[in-house]
Formats: C-alpha cells, structure tokens, sequence
C-alpha cells in the first residue's frame, strides 16, 4: 500500500513544496491509483511506483529517473518530455503511451508493449528493447544510436529519420517499414527482412546487411557505401540514384531492380544477379563481376575497362562499342552476345565460350584467345593483329576481311570457316597452302583414276562392236554355238 502522506500530498498539489522540504525520502506510491491525474512537471526521482494504476494520467516533463515501476499499468498515460532514465520498463502493458521526446537513458523495455506509442524524438540511445513490441508505433526522429533491438516486432512502425547507428536488428522483420531519411550507419541487419520497407535517403554506410531480406523496397538515394550485401535479395528493389561504392555485394540479387543513376564503384560483385538490367543507366568502374549472371544485359558503349568478368554469364548480353579494353574475361560465357565493334584490344577471353557470337569489327589487336570456343561466330572485318590464338575453336566462323597477322594460330581450329579476303600470318598462309598441296595432288589422282576408268569402260564397248563387225564379215571368227544373224 502506498504511504498515505506521500499520496496525500500528491493528489492535494502539494508535491513541489513537499519534496523540496523532504528531498531525502523515497517517494512510496505502491499500488496507487492515480489513474487521470495530472502529474505534469513533478519530481517523482526514485518513487516506488510497483502496481500503481496510471491509466490516462498526465506526466508531461516528469521527472521519474530511478523510478521502480514494476506492475505499473499505464495505458494511454501521456510522458512527453518526461525524464526515466535509468528506469526498468520491462514486461509492462504500455499500448498508447506517448513518449514524445522523453529521455530513456539506461533504461530498459525488455519484453514490453509499446504498441501504438509516439516515441517521436525520444533519446532511446543504448537502451535494451529486446523483445519488445512495437508495432504501429511511430519513431519518428527517435534516437536508438546503438540500441539492442533483436527480437523486436516492429511491424508498421514509423522510423523515418530515425537515428539508428550501431543498432542490432539481426532477424528482426520490417516489412513495409518506413525507413525514409533514417541514420542507419554501422546497423547489424544480417537476415534482416525488410521487403517493401521505405529507406529512400537512408545513410546505410558501413551496414552489415548479409543475407538480408529488401525486395521491392524503396532505396532511392540511400547510401550504402562500404555495405556488407552478400547474399541480400533485392529482387525489384528501387535503388535509383542510390550509392554502392565500395560494397561487398558478393552473391546479391539484383533482378528486376531499378538502378537509373546507381553509382556502383570499387564494388565486389562476384557470383550477383543483374540479368535482363540496362546497366547503361547506372554508373560502373573499378567492379568485380567474377562468375555474375550478366545474361541478356544492356552493356552497348559503356567503359567498363576497369572491371572483371571472369567466368562471367554474359549469354546474349549487348557489349556493342563497349570499352573492354585489357579486361579479363577468362573463361566468360558469351554464347550469342554482341560485341560489334567492341573495343577489346589486349583483353582475355582464353577459354572463354563464345559458340555465335557477334565480334565484327571488333578491335581485338594483342587479345588473348587460347583455347577459346569461337564456333560459328561472326569476326568479319575484326582485327586480331596480334592476337594469341592457341587451339582457338573457330570453326564454321565468319572471318572474312578479318585481320589476323602476326596472330598466333599454333593448333586453332578453322574447319569449315570463312577464310575469304582474311589476312593470315605468313607463316599460316604458308602452312595452309603445304596442307593443300597433297590435297591437290590426291584429288588431281583420284580425278586420273576416273578418268582412266571411263576410258577403259569406253575401249571395252568399242571393241565388242569391232568385234561384232569383224563376225559378221567372216563366218570363220564367229564363236562356236552362235547363229547366225537373221535365223
């Protein structure tokens, strides 16, 4: 039971003049009810609230630091501006509260209901909310620097311009969450889901975000620079204008995103997904696109001489004019991509698998392409001065007019392909024509052989003619049995 003279006082009004003449006592209000009262403004430092009823009651500017509130039940109760530093909240029913700009240092809402409640502008900084819930509640400008939030429901609340730096939110769901212009540097949201969240202009620097969950949301302008985003699924995500400098995106998925105006610098892309994307609209140097799917791409006239595309899926991706200059693509899938006119001089397709591709006038002078799969591709006017070309596939391709001098061709292939007007090394052109040599001579026998074959079958038919002639002339040559003509 509370002390009857400490809730005297403070339901006459007395409480100021009171606890200035009594600033020692401890202020005991166990199992008050207080519900409705006005309690604004009052120092009720370290009072023992334990299950005292506070519905709808009014602390505005209160001072409860060090307060124990235990049991408390304050639905609806309004603490904007109040002071609960220190103060244990957890496990408490407190839907509908408002805590608009209060302060919580060192406080703790462990497994508490915050259902509802404005917590606009409230100073939350390292406060354990583990547990808690808040759903729908409205965070707007709160301040949660380095706060432990893992297990919290956070479903439809309002974070936007929250200041969120250094908050661990692994596995925590916010779906469809607002985000917008939030400080979210440093976040811990490994697994984190926040499909359809809103974090247009968020500061995600330095986030950890691995394996997080961000399909279809709003990251327009959000900077992620030095984000951790292996694995994260951001499958139609809207990430125009945003920043991913320095980004580990190892292994990400990026389809069906929107990236007009993507900055993607010094990033490492290795093993992502950006099939069916027009990446000319986003801004690309210094990336690693080892082993990424690059399938059917939008790549035409884009620098992307400092980038890497090792084992890269890059099957009908259009690279025409491209700069791909000294990039290496060893081992690249380019079955039926375009590279007309592409620049790729000094660049490194060795075993790269380019069965149809289109390399037409393609500057491809010092290339590399041993061992290469170049079966039925178009190099028509391509120059590969130069180029190395050992066991190179070229067969049934298209090299007419093409420039091959001083290329080195030891073992390619050519069986069938489209030599014509194609200048050849020397040595080559040489090697070609000692090739052909015991060809010609083979089919200039076989032709002699024939040739003598009809002649003999003709001889044969002309002498049983004579034969016949010389017979009937002399009865004495016919054979014997045979009749004579007309019986």
């Amino acid at each position: 039971m509370a002390n009857p003279e400490h809730l005297k006082q403070l339901v006459a009004g007395n409480w100021r003049a009171w606890r200035q003449a009594n600033p020692r006592i401890v202020a005991d209000l166990v199992d008050a009810d207080l519900s409705g009262a006005d309690l604004a403004g009052l120092d009720l430092s370290k009072a023992i609230l334990s299950r005292a009823r506070l519905e709808g009651c009014s602390l505005r500017g209160a001072v409860l630091s060090g307060a124990t509130v235990d049991g408390v039940r304050a639905a609806g109760a309004v603490f904007d501006g109040a002071d609960l530093s220190n103060v244990r909240l957890d496990l408490l029913d407190l839907r509908g509260c408002s805590f608009v700009k209060a302060t919580f240092t060192g406080a703790s809402f462990r497994g508490t209901n915050l259902s509802g409640c404005n917590l606009g502008g409230a100073d939350l900084a390292n406060v354990n909310l583990e547990g808690a819930v808040l759903e729908k509640a409205s965070l707007v400008e709160a301040n949660l620097t380095d706060a432990s939030l893992r297990g919290v429901r956070l479903e439809g609340a309002n974070l936007s311009r929250a200041h969120l730096r250094g908050v661990i939110l692994e596995g925590v769901a916010l779906g469809g969450n607002d985000l917008s212009f939030a400080d979210l540097e440093g976040v811990h949201a490994a697994r984190a889901q926040l499909d359809g969240a809103n974090l247009g202009g968020a500061v995600l620097r330095k986030a950890v975000l691995r394996e997080a969950s961000l399909q279809r949301a709003v990251l327009t302008k959000a900077d992620l620079t030095e984000a951790q985003l292996s694995h994260a699924r951001l499958n139609g995500a809207n990430l125009e204008g945003a920043i991913l400098a320095a980004c580990d995106a190892q292994g990400a998925d990026f389809r069906e995103a929107r990236i007009t105006g993507l900055v993607l610098e010094g990033s490492q892309l290795a093993g992502s997904h950006w099939e069916d994307l027009d990446l000319r609209v986003a801004r690309m140097s210094r990336v690693s696109l080892v082993r990424a799917n690059l399938a059917r791409c939008q790549l035409a006239e884009l620098n992307l001489s400092s980038c890497r595309f090792e084992q890269a899926r890059l099957e009908g991706a259009d690279l025409r004019a491209a700069n791909l200059e000294g990039v290496a693509l060893q081992g690249a899938r380019l079955a039926g991509a375009q590279l007309r006119n592409a620049r790729l001089r000094q660049a490194n397709l060795a075993e790269a698998q380019a069965p149809g591709a289109n390399f037409s006038g393609a500057d491809m002078i010092y290339t590399i392409l041993d061992d290469a799969e170049l079966v039925g591709a178009d190099l028509r006017f391509a120059r590969l001065v130069g180029a190395s070309c050992r066991r190179c596939n070229f067969r049934w391709a298209n090299l007419q007019g093409a420039e091959l001098s001083k290329a080195v061709l030891g073992g390619a292939k050519f069986w069938k392909a489209n030599v014509k007007k194609a200048k050849l090394p020397f040595a080559w052109t040489l090697w070609t024509l000692l090739i052909a040599i015991p060809g010609v001579f083979a089919k200039a026998q076989a032709h002699g052989l024939a040739y003598e074959q009809k002649h003999r079958q003709r001889r044969a038919k002309e002498t049983a003619a004579l034969v016949r002639d010389l017979e009937e002339k002399d009865p004495h040559l016919r054979r014997v049995g045979r009749r004579p003509p007309g019986r």
